[in-house]
């Protein structure tokens, strides 16, 4: 995964509080990390338009999109999302998609496609008595 719990950019206390249904007081790392794998995916389908995922090493703007998504994802369980949260998701949403089009590009990233090509049949040499 490119991120971890520790990734986060909320308190513990919000954690616990997004996390933890059952009243236990501490932070359900299931539900976060299963927040963090969607967000991980909806990263890697965006990515995947340019790059070939996952990212064995990934640039600090996709941990930060991805922590964004992810958080995003954690307060949508609650069902109350704030403004800032908001936000931040669709700015990340719109990074992916600027990503996915080529606007813009990671860096220390090499672009998952190539061309190659064959030898030249023609050229100035070969046509040059024709």
């Amino acid at each position: 995964m490119y991120i971890s719990i520790s990734d986060l950019y909320v308190p513990e206390d919000v954690l616990i509080r997004l996390t933890d249904d059952e009243s236990s007081g501490s932070i359900n790392t299931a539900r976060a990390d299963d927040a963090i794998s969607s967000a991980q995916a909806v990263v890697d389908a965006s990515l995947s338009m340019q790059y070939d995922v996952p990212l064995s090493n990934p640039p600090q703007l996709v941990i930060k999109l991805t922590a964004d998504i992810a958080v995003y994802n954690l307060y949508l369980r609650q069902a109350i999302v704030p403004a800032e949260v908001k936000d931040s998701y669709a700015s990340a949403i719109e990074t992916l998609q600027n990503i996915a089009n080529g606007i813009i590009l990671l860096p220390s990233s090499t672009p998952g496609t190539s061309v190659s090509s064959s030898r030249r049949d023609f050229s100035r040499k070969t046509m040059r008595d024709f």
